[in-house]
């Protein structure tokens, strides 16, 4: 137990990540990985997005990156998606050696588990369930790729597609993104299953496996059955939404089965999937307002999204019903279950963090550039969610917001990323040593509200 508590893992894990940032950076910043030259901070950009599975670019995908480039970047995204310590979990399985006490705290954090039970096998499960879903959104995308492109073209569109879209990356080795399919049904709907998925968390994933194919367990866990209601619901209010408000405007010249497909896709993208098949900027001030709430609230746990997540904004929104019914300091009552209410204090701390992380950034921008207020704000609920939507570039179309900023802002907007991804508990579990109070002050209320 001495040896659990002097292990910092927030600071390990984070150190990974940025030392896995530097590594892509510096390869991205060699000659063979761009065609017309990169700046540092552009690299260290893409290399922050790609790990961070954000999607927010500075330079074209497509043509400014030659194939070892995208290479490089295709293996951010996949470490990033799966998370470092799950392949080095999965490696220590194949060559059978047991995982430190170490090991273990650091996977449970970023993989953000509730036990230390089982993890080896929890990771070799992970890794099997992304392999076998990539390989089949490969397979599909190859198919629907093929009327456009060469077999060997389309094939390695296909898998970097396959592994963008299933980590919720929303990079993409088209310059339009997914806009040269929106008159496709195949691509989106492929891309969405895929970040779908993705997006529920793998513990979720092992969850319905176990239960329903392998039936070794006779129900679904209450984690499971909030996750999938809390998605449905945003699908169908996203889906719904979008295609009310846009069905004069984005959506105009669609058929009407056409709009229902890019409503679905656009509802379901901003919760940190970050493809884009229309363009954003075209859409209604209500509708970039909706989706800045989807890539607040994110994921769910475990996967390979962002945000918030799902769970933590379901618990909240309970926790509130609880306090306004007079139950204070009591465990949340969901689904005829007890919730511990250190998880409400969590899911609000975690909810104000990000807001401050929100609005930090926005005034430093606007302190730095002044840009448009609202295409700033938009790309910082895009960066802390890991996302990728961007109401676009001014300079380059092909490019996010960020493009656009100067040094020190793209900086701000990198450090967002990050802090999307690791999580700002971690963030704050990293920068500040535990302490609790082993005494209590006199009590002395004050006045609220």
């Amino acid at each position: 137990m001495k040896q659990l508590k002097e292990i910092n893992a927030p600071r390990v894990l984070i150190f990974g990540y940025l030392g896995i940032i530097a590594i892509g950076t510096i390869l991205l910043y060699l000659p063979i990985s761009t065609t017309k030259g990169i700046s540092l901070i552009d690299a260290l950009f893409t290399a922050s997005s790609g790990l961070c599975v954000t999607g927010l670019i500075v330079k074209n995908t497509a043509l400014d990156f030659t194939l070892f480039g995208k290479c490089v970047i295709l293996t951010l995204l996949q470490i990033g998606g799966l998370g470092y310590m799950t392949l080095s979990t999965t490696f220590f399985f194949f060559l059978g050696r047991k995982i430190s006490l170490r090991d273990r705290v650091l996977f449970k954090e970023s993989i953000n588990v509730l036990s230390y039970e089982n993890l080896r096998r929890f990771a070799w499960r992970v890794f099997r369930i992304t392999i076998i879903l990539e390989l089949i959104g490969t397979i599909l995308f190859y198919f629907s790729f093929l009327n456009k492109f060469s077999p060997a073209v389309a094939l390695g569109h296909a898998f970097f597609h396959s592994v963008s879209a299933f980590c919720n990356a929303g990079f993409s080795t088209f310059s339009e993104n997914l806009n040269l399919f929106s008159f496709s049904v195949s691509v989106p709907l492929i891309a969405a299953a895929l970040f779908i998925i993705g997006g529920l968390g793998f513990v979720v994933i092992s969850d319905l496996y176990t239960t329903i194919i392998k039936k070794t367990k006779k129900r679904l866990s209450l984690h499971t059955v909030i996750v999938i209601r809390i998605t449905l619901i945003l699908i169908l209010a996203g889906t719904l939404f979008i295609f009310l408000y846009e069905n004069n405007r984005s959506l105009s010249g669609y058929t009407l089965f056409e709009k229902i497909i890019l409503s679905f896709f656009q509802a379901v993208t901003p919760r940190t999937a970050g493809f884009n098949i229309l363009t954003i900027s075209l859409f209604s001030p209500i509708t970039i307002v909706m989706l800045m709430l989807f890539m607040f609230i994110g994921a769910s746990p475990g996967g390979t999204g962002g945000g918030i997540k799902t769970t933590t904004f379901v618990l909240l929104i309970q926790w509130v019903k609880e306090l306004l019914l007079g139950r204070y300091g009591k465990d949340i009552t969901m689904l005829k279950k007890r919730v511990p209410i250190e998880q409400a204090y969590r899911s609000f701390v975690i909810a104000s963090l990000s807001i401050s992380v929100i609005f930090g950034a926005f005034f430093l921008i606007m302190l730095i550039d002044n840009p448009e207020p609202l295409k700033a704000l938009f790309e910082i609920f895009s960066a802390l969610g890991t996302v990728g939507l961007s109401l676009g570039s001014s300079v380059n179309q092909y490019c996010s917001f960020s493009h656009d900023l100067s040094v020190i802002s793209k900086l701000v907007i990198i450090i967002v990323i990050i802090t999307g991804r690791v999580g700002t508990i971690t963030i704050g579990s990293a920068l500040l040593r535990p302490h609790p109070l082993e005494y209590k002050y006199p009590e002395n209320p004050i006045m609220v509200g």
